[in-house]
């Protein structure tokens, strides 16, 4: 079956998404990002030069009757959507035909993933206790660890979580009974073998059970645990094991999530993948 190292290593070689991510990662980690590091990435990808452009000539972002080219519409857009579309457009490639080892249909897992980290980014603007951009690319990265199961086993996963699973034992659970780890833990395992950023690897690590003690809590680990229940309550990317999940109650108080709060929340995650969907129909995982 394999061990931790063994589904890393062939999760390891799936390229699409380490090395954009990794650079993207780090320019927002440390500060350091520029309009022409990332022209030079987009340059690089077709369908990504095409989906800069496409917001740039919509209507929320240029303006009426101007058609802009591409360095111009790096320019209007500015880095930090640019970094977004650059890592939505990089998961999309990498999630759109994952999902299977959790029931999940093609592009299920891109589109919770997209809408998380949209969640996750409103959710701290309102709570303004954390780095809106850090929270958005923890929380599109929060189930990595799903991608890696699915790449080492497949549909076998899914048929061996449902046999381990008994009414008292959750998903994650059953993943620990039958492989010693939780696709949480492979998911931060996998962030720092490609090195990201610590904080990423833990709020993925953390993104189902935050800690409760007071001492290791982490307003990132809130927000990206709370934005994957609201992708959840969304209907987005709701494997087999979508329904076993629960908000933690030190989160719920925490950010104060009170109804109106979560519908706000939902509407980001439903408006992030309706935006990334229309100005990237042809993106894997997007429909036509």
């Amino acid at each position: 079956m394999g061990g931790m190292n063994d589904i890393l290593d062939r999760v390891g070689r799936l390229t699409a998404l380490p090395t954009t991510v990794l650079r993207v990662g780090s320019m927002i980690a440390g500060g350091e990002s520029t309009v022409a590091a990332l022209e030079k990435v987009i340059r690089q990808d077709e369908a990504l030069s095409m989906a800069v452009l496409r917001y740039a000539n919509s209507a929320r972002y240029g303006r009426p009757g101007r058609t802009f080219v591409l360095r111009e519409g790096i320019a209007r857009l500015g880095t930090e959507l640019l970094k977004k579309i650059v890592l939505e457009h990089q998961a999309a490639g990498v999630f759109a035909d994952a999902g299977g080892a959790y029931g999940l249909q093609r592009g299920a897992l891109w589109r919770g993933a997209v809408g998380g980290a949209h969640a996750a980014e409103g959710l701290a603007r309102r709570a303004a206790s954390v780095n809106a951009d850090l929270a958005f690319i923890a929380a599109l990265l929060r189930d990595v660890g799903k991608l890696a199961f699915d790449a080492a086993h497949g549909e076998q996963h899914a048929r061996r979580i449902a046999e381990a699973m008994t009414p008292d034992r959750s998903c994650l659970d059953a993943e620990r009974a039958v492989y010693g780890f939780d696709h949480a833990e492979l998911g931060a395992a996998l962030a720092t073998r490609w090195s990201l950023p610590e904080r990423i690897a833990e709020a993925i690590a953390f993104h189902h059970a935050p800690p409760e003690d007071p001492r290791r809590q982490n307003a990132l680990f809130d927000i990206v645990h709370a934005a994957d229940m609201v992708a959840l309550w969304a209907g987005l990317g709701v494997g087999v094991d979508g329904l076993h999940y629960r908000l933690a109650d030190h989160v719920r108080t925490r950010l104060n999530l009170d109804r109106p709060t979560v519908e706000l929340a939902m509407a980001d995650a439903f408006a992030g993948v309706r935006e990334v969907e229309a100005s990237a129909q042809h993106a894997p995982g997007a429909p036509a």
